[in-house]
């Protein structure tokens, strides 16, 4: 009878274990705070998620979506641990005592530039001369990568007029609201192409590298955790890259996550996807381009006034946990 009851008890805790194993709760839970609404340009973290990269770290990963300025401060605080941020982010955030830090680039190339429709006859920089130019507001990386471009080939706030319109810059442009619009690279410019249009685009990189959108973090959970880290920045490059080699699979498993990501606009949503992959940083940049980039970024922060004093750039950023 002991035998009997030693036995099954052995066996319950097999079948204990064997369900503990499975369990995501015995998964460190982390949140990734991203910024907008669910879209396809989140398609590596619904990878990460579905393909279970983020399982393989040990990690059950939960998605937020909500204001970038909010977020920042968050993490800056210590309420939050992760989330997508622009550079300029990243550098205002610092200077006002939040200690925030980049820990991998998301985005090699900054992913903001100019549209024009080609009829317009604007076709570079010193064309808006007395144009009206849309933009969701004068805030965000549409905004700083305007003021860039603008600085960088001699023009000023007065030489144009900047409108904000929201983030309907297809429709103002297309209505003629506006001269111009400030977009990004992977998105508007698709959209109008697919309906006809032809444009000229003026990428912000073509003139300036900034730093575009990075993971972020804080400083107590670098010196805390830097093993966790490490774990979400491996799972991240994996989906990254994932992502990038299998566009027709990273569809199929985004339209899990986004509504309304129906088969009549795979077309488009699929040419955004490869647009945007166009844009990652897939592989490590040397530490003087990073350099090179989140200085410019500071410099142009500080012309426009946005920003009243440099900051030691590495402190802003690191490599220490790159794969």
């Amino acid at each position: 009878m002991k035998r009997v009851l030693i036995i099954a008890s052995i066996l319950i805790l097999l079948v204990l274990s064997a369900c503990k194993a499975e369990n995501p709760d015995n998964l460190e839970k982390i949140t990734f705070n991203l910024t907008y609404v669910p879209n396809i340009q989140f398609s590596p973290f619904y990878v990460g998620i579905e393909k279970g990269f983020f399982a393989e770290a040990d990690l059950d990963v939960n998605l937020v979506y909500g204001n970038e300025s909010d977020f920042v401060a968050l993490v800056g605080s210590k309420h939050e641990k992760f989330m997508i941020a622009s550079g300029e982010q990243v550098l205002l955030s610092r200077e006002q005592g939040l200690p925030v830090v980049s820990v991998a680039n998301w985005y090699k190339d900054y992913p903001v530039g100019v549209i024009a429709l080609k009829e317009s006859n604007i076709s570079e920089p010193n064309d808006l001369v007395g144009k009206k130019i849309g933009l969701p507001g004068l805030y965000g990386a549409n905004y700083i990568g305007m003021e860039a471009l603008a600085a960088q080939v001699g023009l000023n706030s007065e030489d144009y007029e900047l409108v904000s319109i929201g983030f309907t810059q297809v429709e103002s442009l297309v209505s003629g609201t506006v001269d111009a619009v400030v977009g990004y690279l992977a998105n508007e410019p698709v959209q109008l192409r697919e309906r006809g249009y032809e444009i000229v685009v003026m990428p912000v990189q073509d003139y300036i590298e900034l730093v575009g959108n990075c993971l972020v973090t804080n400083e107590t959970t670098i010196q805390n955790d830097p093993e966790l880290v490490r774990r979400v920045i491996k799972a991240f490059h994996k989906s990254l890259d994932y992502t990038a080699t299998h566009p027709d699979e990273t569809f199929t498993i985004t339209q899990k996550f986004v509504e309304n990501l129906s088969d009549e606009v795979a077309p488009v949503q699929k040419k955004v996807l490869q647009e945007s992959v166009a844009l990652w940083q897939l592989s490590v940049e040397s530490k003087a381009e990073q350099d090179t980039r989140w200085t410019n970024m500071m410099n142009v922060l500080l012309e426009i006034g946005l920003m009243k004093k440099e900051l030691d750039i590495q402190e802003v950023y690191t490599n220490e946990f790159l794969p």
